[in-house]
């Protein structure tokens, strides 16, 4: 080089991470390219990641470019295209310091690097990329980063040839991915569940606070596309039949409960099912951390507030999610959905679905599932005859019989005959104990042609 920089001495120091595997003896499952990086999916259950190589004067040069970028007087963030912005800087130093010839030949890597830690989420860019992931976690700086992949649960979680390798690179990154959602994270508040700007939820331990021996991660990830019901359809996560009388349940806005346990995809199903619901309802979600993508134009999304403060009033600015759901009963909603019900936000959830809400909410409270289960069991089938009498349909429904003994309803359309029935048969304990939820005898057009 031509021309040597004076360094700031308390200026951080930048070294690039280039994730590198040797995958020459190793049986490969699958393999494809996220941008630049290639993916290798092993048989004995890795996730390697292979980075286009930089040399040792790219290395230079990249920790050069990053130092001015840090020290530059225009946020990043102003910029409107920031890409842009990055390769303008990477010519424009290149000409001040007299290096256009060693830029050209490491241009390539050095666009890819410095964006990928300027724009993109550094380390962890690649697995934030790939559509494929469903889960990052890094439970501790010393061992490598795991990923769930959508195709391979087979595996559980992947292991990956990430590694932060010391606890201050771990703390430095959660503090640097938090700031991008909008929140902060110290010694003080040390625990932090946010959502990025793609939609992806975070949860994140600071230092050893509240974990040993280090900070944490857990990031997961959403499809960019939320599945649908067809998409359940397709997968044979449903039959066509469930499908069918669920819209008929929420149809007449009824209220379910989603339960299952971490990872069982609660959310998915939510999202899925409201594709069942009246595009023209306005519909209310309440969450602790924004996660629903529910394709209604007349959607409302609540979530709640927790104060960083550390005082006696911080309490007083919080906004739980029992002070969301009597704020949205005032909202008029046609359909209600509460992410987290506990305890005392479950009887407001219910006084709700009284007034004549519609609603699904995912509780996490063993007990309460306990106290209410009976209840739900004998109103499922109750007020599905309330709900399909009242049914505002042009081909309005009566019901012929209701048999609690043979858990057998009967009905015959308005503006049919008697002789044209058709009759459900349903279990008591749709969906919470019995694997075989609903059983149908169809005599009816509509139900045949979906059975």
């Amino acid at each position: 080089m031509k021309k040597r920089v004076c360094r700031i001495n308390d200026s951080p120091r930048f070294n690039v991470v280039c994730l590198f595997a040797d995958i020459s003896n190793v049986d490969v499952m699958e393999q494809y390219s996220i941008g630049q990086a290639k993916v290798f999916v092993t048989k004995d259950g890795r996730y390697l990641i292979v980075e286009p190589k930089i040399t040792a004067q790219g290395h230079e040069i990249y920790e050069h470019m990053m130092e001015q970028l840090f020290l530059s007087l225009e946020p990043l963030e102003n910029a409107r295209d920031p890409v842009s912005y990055i390769e303008t800087h990477i010519w424009k130093e290149a000409e001040q310091q007299a290096i256009l010839e060693q830029v050209k030949s490491n241009f390539t890597e050095l666009k890819y690097y410095l964006i990928r830690d300027i724009i993109g989420y550094g380390i962890l860019d690649v697995m934030m990329n790939d559509d494929n992931i469903e889960e990052i976690t890094a439970e501790r700086f010393d061992r490598t980063v795991g990923v769930i992949h959508r195709k391979f649960t087979e595996f559980n979680i992947l292991d990956s040839n990430v590694l932060f390798g010391s606890e201050d690179v771990m703390n430095s990154y959660i503090q640097r991915l938090v700031q991008r959602t909008g929140h902060s994270v110290t010694a003080a508040a040390p625990v932090v569940n946010a959502m990025t700007p793609t939609g992806d939820r975070i949860t994140v331990t600071y230092e050893r606070e509240v974990s040993l021996p280090g900070p944490t991660i857990d990031i997961r990830k959403f499809t960019r596309q939320p599945y649908t019901i067809t998409h359940l359809l397709e997968l044979g996560a449903m039959s066509r039949l469930m499908a069918a009388y669920l819209w008929i349940l929420f149809d007449a806005k009824a209220f379910g409960l989603i339960i299952g346990e971490t990872g069982s995809g609660k959310t998915t199903t939510i999202n899925s099912l409201m594709c069942l619901t009246n595009p023209r309802w306005k519909i209310v979600s309440i969450e602790e951390t924004p996660e629903l993508k529910i394709p209604h134009y007349r959607w409302e999304r609540l979530f709640t507030r927790t104060s960083s403060m550390i005082s006696d009033s911080a309490n007083n600015y919080d906004i739980t999610i029992m002070d969301l759901i009597k704020a949205s009963l005032r909202m008029r909603p046609d359909f209600e959905i509460v992410g987290e019900v506990r305890g005392e936000e479950a009887f407001a959830l219910f006084q709700s679905a009284a007034t004549g809400h519609g609603g699904l909410c995912l509780p996490e409270n063993e007990p309460l599932l306990a106290k209410i289960d009976d209840e739900v069991r004998y109103l499922t089938i109750k007020n599905l005859v309330n709900l399909i009498q009242n049914r505002k349909r042009k081909q309005k429904v009566s019901v012929i019989s209701f048999d609690s003994k043979n858990n057998t309803i009967n009905f015959s359309p308005v503006t049919g005959t008697p002789q044209n029935p058709f009759c459900l048969k349903l279990n008591l304990t749709f969906g919470f104990q019995s694997n075989k939820m609903i059983q149908f005898k169809v005599f009816s057009n509509t139900f045949r042609s979906v059975n």
